[in-house]
């Protein structure tokens, strides 16, 4: 069954959340599309490992990824609105 869910959609939303100076930037959020779609993929499947509360070493990887994904997108879009002004 495929998702109906629009995960760079979802992952614009929760990364904008997580990082609100990157919200002015939203001009330039296809340019992340696919960092997005990693971040919500990975969101939904750790808030799975920590209802399941038995795969720690996994949410800590998780939690890591997340983390780096998030020092990706503000690198990144910082970049662009140097670029782009």
């Amino acid at each position: 069954m495929k998702s109906e869910l629009d995960h760079v959609a979802h992952g614009w939303a929760l990364l904008a959340l997580r990082l609100p100076e990157i919200r002015a930037l939203s001009g330039h959020r296809q340019s992340i599309g696919e960092m997005c779609e990693c971040y919500s993929i990975a969101v939904l499947h750790l808030r799975k490992l920590q209802k399941q509360d038995n795969d720690s070493e996994y949410i800590v990887e998780y939690e890591e990824l997340l983390s780096g994904i998030e020092e990706e997108v503000a690198y990144y879009l910082t970049y662009f609105a140097r670029k782009a002004g």
